[in-house]
């Protein structure tokens, strides 16, 4: 194991602005208790909800737990019925224009609370937002969280208006992408396939549209979100930086509604209902974009004549065989149509379906069981010129996994097995149109089996001191039939030095594998202060493979071989939170570090494409992380929002006993998402009821490029001489962002607007940079290359009611 950062040290700076208070409402503790032989793991909460003012009962009132909308509504009755761990839950009642009404449940037995709520008085009303349990960030054991719900994300200003999981990360410390218009995240120092992405725990593999503008999740049927960025739990595999759960909506299972959106960027429709009262409940939301109607008014011919279309569609499907016996079906399609004239043009399309049982076998202990399939295709093609042509790729694999939850006093045992089966689909070029001239090609790509046992542990071993860890045994096997290719012995890998190619049947290739601890603390010294500390360990068998600077939709994902090392990071960190003024506030400051072994890197001018010998393009290294993140929150009052800064570096180095194999000479040098300072401040104004103004802003500092000192003139043709990999950077970067938003036209229905400002300044941030000489001279002229150079407003009406 690599060496250990011993110490870190922290400087926090407490800011605070505007101090208008809210008179927050007590909790109500309340005590239920079973009898011995009657106890169990789960209990039922009812009760009925009344108006104070006229004592009928209330229907449509949400019942939040834990800081999350539970999916129930009072009924038209105004009965509600839950079914809840044993343990201690925040019970929050909710109307928008009722006074919340709030509860702490300890649950050991079936328990009844009839509600009483009052009017809200709108001119003196405040707007609280709780992304979880107030003083869950101090108390949890687990370093390193961000967990957000979708109402929360609702309220951040957001490209073309639409709100999405994805952009709104990367406005919390510690996390990051490469520029605007990149659709994966850099957290903490890792590279974007680095993260493993779950939809309800199914793997995910694609998550972007629009060129990384938005991501595939479609925000109506969002539920909340959870992202570890630390201390990794152990039932999560696969990926060496950090794990993303997105959770859907379920169907409502007593009453059918309808939701729509139309707006500038895109049109959507959400369905959902009972099919069985009480027995099986549906939800469907589809999403396509607009944008295709717009390109008619632009000037600019090349732009006109493009093609800008995407989509994505989700179905759930829920089932209660009993109080003790649940099964859900779940399917998430997306897709993108880009061209750009008939210059090049991107498709790819995503398949993600799952099936999972969960099931009460005894009092105090459940099982857990999913299946998943999923299926990615991708495609870049070149319509027209000599020949056009188009290369297609893309993976299968099927997920299964099960597992068991055992409550034990004080202790949560969760235990079970992982496995992923991965089939690379062959890498074709094909003739684009009849007329091309294109011989077609085909590369055969690997295929693999990962999987791992795997244990977890919960304890609360004092009111002050709890506890969280585990272990993961990895396990990875490359599959037949396939051909090696086999080198010469003490020479690099090179298309110049293969002796031949040997033929395995089905049978496995090469293994890898290693144990993975994790575990995780949280001391609560003192009431809302706490000191986490937390470490993990975690190998990578599958990582994309791209000429690009950021994630694109034609990235390789690549299995590990014989000759392409899994990945493995040691992560770990420490840090202090404290809330303040009952929870109003909430402030973290946090320090991490990580290294990585056998990193992916890429030879000078790498050749990636239809090469049946990859690994002669890469190049294999050790990477370090390290960092601070500050976070100061404000969760409830008239002003809501949050300021996150971090700094963080990372670095690379490759090694090879040859030297021309080695980048920089071999010495450290910063990855192309290295990007010391980033700040980001977002605040909501809470006016009235359904109305805010919101805003954000991002600044980071401009990150590493490889670019040419010198050019050298050569019978007439310019020779560039590039100095070290990465020792440039762009020009540092700065958006603000802008929204309104406010309720519809029909006071009888659920409508809403919302009025959006992207990069409110107008300003030409650059993604990249590029040369050109100077007229006459051998002279290299800099350039930036702008995504976004302008401002982007939008206008999205939505709509919903129940019939």
């Amino acid at each position: 194991m690599s060496s250990i950062l011993q110490t870190l040290i922290f400087i926090g700076i407490a800011i605070f602005i505007q101090s208008n208070v809210l008179a927050q409402s007590d909790f109500q503790e309340v005590r239920f208790q079973a009898n011995q032989d009657e106890k169990r793991s789960t209990y039922i909460l009812t009760g009925t909800v009344k108006s104070l003012e006229s004592n009928e009962t209330l229907s449509g009132i949400s019942i939040h737990i834990d800081g999350f909308f539970s999916g129930i509504n009072t009924d038209n009755n105004g009965l509600y019925l839950i079914e809840l761990d044993s343990g201690i839950h925040r019970v929050v009642f909710r109307q928008i224009s009722k006074k919340p009404v709030f509860y702490t449940v300890a649950l050991f037995g079936n328990g009844v609370i009839d509600v009483i709520m009052d009017n809200k008085d709108f001119e003196l009303e405040m707007f609280t937002v709780l992304s979880e349990e107030k003083d869950r960030n101090v108390r949890e054991p687990i370093t390193g969280v961000t967990k957000m719900n979708i109402e929360e994300i609702k309220l951040i200003p957001a490209f073309l208006g639409e709100p999405d999981v994805i952009n709104t990360l990367q406005l919390m410390p510690g996390i990051t992408s490469v520029g605007e218009g990149s659709s994966g995240l850099n957290v903490r120092g890792g590279q974007a396939d680095q993260n493993l992405l779950m939809m309800n725990e199914a793997i995910v593999l694609s998550n972007s549209h629009a060129l990384g503008f938005l991501s595939s999740f479609n925000s109506d049927a969002v539920q909340n979100f959870s992202l570890f960025k630390g201390a990794v739990p152990s039932y999560f595999g696969g990926r060496s930086a950090s794990a993303l759960n997105i959770e859907m909506k379920k169907g409502d299972f007593e009453n059918w509604s309808y939701q729509g959106s139309l707006g500038t960027a895109t049109s959507k429709i959400m369905v959902e209902g009972p099919i069985l009262p009480e027995k099986t409940s549906m939800i469907a939301a589809a999403r396509r974009s607009n944008v295709n109607g717009f390109l008619n008014f632009v000037k600019e011919p090349d732009v006109k004549n493009s093609r800008f279309n995407f989509h994505d569609i989700y179905v759930g499907l829920n089932h209660k065989f009993s109080d003790k016996h649940f099964l859900d079906l779940n399917l998430l399609q997306t897709g993108d149509d880009f061209q750009l004239s008939d210059q090049f043009g991107f498709k790819w399309k995503n398949l993600v379906t799952y099936l999972a049982s969960r099931n009460l076998i005894f009092d105090n202990f459940s099982l857990v069981s999913l299946f998943a399939y999923g299926n990615f295709n991708n495609s870049f093609y070149e319509p027209s010129g000599i020949d056009p042509a188009i290369i297609n790729n893309g993976l299968t694999y099927q997920q299964a996994k099960v597992s068991g939850f055992l409550t034990v006093g004080e202790m949560e045992i969760i235990a079970g097995v992982e496995a992923v089966n991965y089939q690379s689909k062959p890498e074709t070029l094909s003739p684009y149109t009849r007329d091309s001239g294109v011989i077609p090609e085909q590369v055969n790509k690997p295929k693999g089996l990962e999987w791992a046992p795997f244990v977890a542990l919960e304890w609360n071993l004092t009111d002050q001191l709890a506890f969280s860890g585990g272990l993961r045994y990895s396990n990875y096997m490359q599959l037949g039939p396939d051909s090696v290719n086999q080198y010469l012995e003490n020479q690099p890998l090179s298309p110049f030095t293969i002796t031949e190619r040997i033929f395995y049947g089905n049978q496995p290739i090469v293994k890898y594998g290693g144990f993975e601890p994790r575990f995780s603390f949280s001391w609560n010294f003192k009431e809302e202060h706490s000191i986490k500390g937390g470490y993990s360990s975690m190998y990578q068998y599958l990582q994309t493979i791209s000429n690009t600077t950021g994630p694109s939709p034609i990235d390789l994902w690549q299995l590990s071989t014989d000759y392409i090392l899994p990945q493995r990071s040691h992560n770990f960190s420490l840090g202090y939170f404290r809330n303040l003024k009952d929870n109003e506030w909430s402030t973290s400051i946090e320090g991490y570090f990580r290294n990585s072994e056998n990193q992916i890197d890429y030879k000078d001018f790498a050749d990636l494409f239809l090469n049946p010998h990859i690994e002669t393009e890469l190049v294999q290294g050790i990477g370090k992380a390290y960092g601070v993140e500050l976070l100061i929150q404000r969760n409830s009052g008239t002003i809501t929002g949050w300021l996150a800064y971090t700094y963080s570096r990372s670095w690379i180095r490759t090694h090879s006993p040859y030297d021309d194999l080695l980048i920089n000479g071999g010495q450290w040098y910063p990855t192309n998402y290295d990007k010391p300072h980033i700040v980001s401040l977002v605040s909501s104004i809470h006016i009235n009821k359904g109305r805010s103004f919101n805003v954000s802003s991002n600044f980071a500092s401009g990150r590493p490029v490889t670019s040419p000192t010198v050019g050298y003139l050569v019978d007439g043709i310019l020779i560039p001489d590039y100095g070290d990999r990465n020792s440039f950077r762009i020009p540092n970067y700065f958006r603000v962002d802008l929204s309104y938003l406010t309720n519809g036209f029909f006071r009888e229905l659920d409508d809403r607007i919302n009025i959006s400002f992207y990069n409110l300044l107008g300003r030409r941030n650059a993604y990249s940079v590029f040369f050109q000489r100077e007229q006459d001279t051998s002279r290299l002229i800099p350039y930036r290359v702008s995504i976004l150079g302008a401002v982007f407003p939008s206008f999205t009406y939505t709509i919903k009611f129940a019939p």
